[in-house]
């Protein structure tokens, strides 16, 4: 192993350092550049949550696309089938005509089952957000705060504290199981729309609360790293009590903020993918019916039907293509911004 994947540690250094404000001592216990390494560690997880998100959204959208381009590309090729003697087959546009009207009716009342699906959704949603609402979190710090003030002694003081995320951790951890049954309803509203449909890449969009759940169990470990401080622990009730709004219920309210904006935002896009993809077709198929039925009743040049169909297929067939081509770039895993370094901790005196 080489030296400098070495961090020589001295933690008694590092606590005397930080009670006595000694920087010299502090920078020769290494407990700096230690804590340095953890938010590298942090940030580096942080990049590969934020960049796998972006790349499900990306692959997400370009599918939509993908399967929207393909399905267009099979009505063309019908269609261009029925142009392919001297004159057009009028009888084999009328039944495309007649089955891109079914597939339209289809989807039209997809699209008012999905609407009835929202609104179901929306009054999960209501449940949901009441589960960390504000008025709830400001109600938590109020009470804690009464209690901290009222509190004689140091281990009272300690378990307000603790209670105030106790009582956090409590609300994200029934948001995650109601989350979980509000996730399997939108799975099963998209198995039945898969079933129906050959919309197999369409996927529902998590809640994703656990993510949540597990910085809150975090912050309640930092605060009881602040509990114990021996800066803390010699600082005057009041002063103590504002120390600990400012700092730890500053940094819960923040993370609350993120949390009631996931809740607040999900109801509504869960099932976004499914309403667009309905909504595309339903488009693409009212285009077809037109075109078609103006074919019949035109009594165009077959050739040059032929020659115009020729060339959209081929224009699409390029699209496709370069989607497909993009789609390969996405799925490249990303160089990672930050290296990682494998790094031991030796206990120095």
């Amino acid at each position: 192993m080489r030296q400098n994947d070495v961090i020589p540690l001295s933690a008694k250094q590092g606590l005397l350092a930080r009670v006595k404000g000694n920087e010299e001592l502090l920078e020769r216990s290494n407990l700096a550049q230690l804590e340095q390494l953890i938010i590298q560690r942090i940030l580096m997880h942080k990049e590969q949550l934020i960049t796998q998100s972006l790349i499900n959204d990306l692959l997400g959208m370009l599918q939509n696309s993908q399967a929207a381009m393909q399905n267009r590309l099979d009505a063309l090729e019908e269609e261009l089938q029925a142009c392919s003697g001297v004159t057009m087959d009028t009888d084999a546009l009328r039944r495309l005509a007649d089955r891109a009207q079914r597939d339209y009716d289809f989807y039209y009342k997809k699209l008012i089952t999905l609407r009835s699906s929202r609104r179901l959704m929306d009054s999960q949603g209501e449940m949901l957000k009441g589960l960390v609402s504000e008025d709830r979190f400001e109600s938590h710090a109020e009470k804690v705060r009464q209690k901290m003030s009222k509190s004689w002694t140091t281990a009272g003081m300690n378990h307000s504290m603790d209670h105030f995320f106790e009582l956090l951790e409590n609300d994200l951890s029934n948001l995650l199981s109601e989350g979980r049954l509000a996730e399997k309803m939108v799975g099963a509203i998209y198995r039945r729309y898969n079933e129906d449909t050959r919309a197999r890449h369409l996927e529902p969009i998590p809640l994703r609360a656990g993510r949540h759940v597990i910085a809150i169990r975090e912050l309640r470990k930092k605060a009881k790293r602040f509990r114990i401080s021996p800066k803390n622990l010699l600082t005057e009730q009041s002063l103590l009590v504002r120390r600990f709004f400012n700092v730890m219920v500053g940094e819960a309210r923040t993370l609350h903020l993120r949390v009631r904006a996931d809740v607040e935002r999900w109801p509504s896009e869960a099932l976004l993918p499914i309403m667009q993809y309905s909504m595309e077709q339903k488009q693409l198929l009212e285009h077809q019916i037109r075109r078609l039925r103006d074919m019949v009743r035109s009594d165009r040049d077959s050739r040059a039907e032929r020659e115009r169909l020729q060339n959209t297929i081929s224009d699409l067939t390029r699209q496709l293509e370069l989607a497909d081509a993009m789609q390969r770039q996405i799925r490249k895993p990303a160089p990672t911004l930050i290296q990682q370094k494998v790094v031991n901790i030796s206990g120095a005196v």
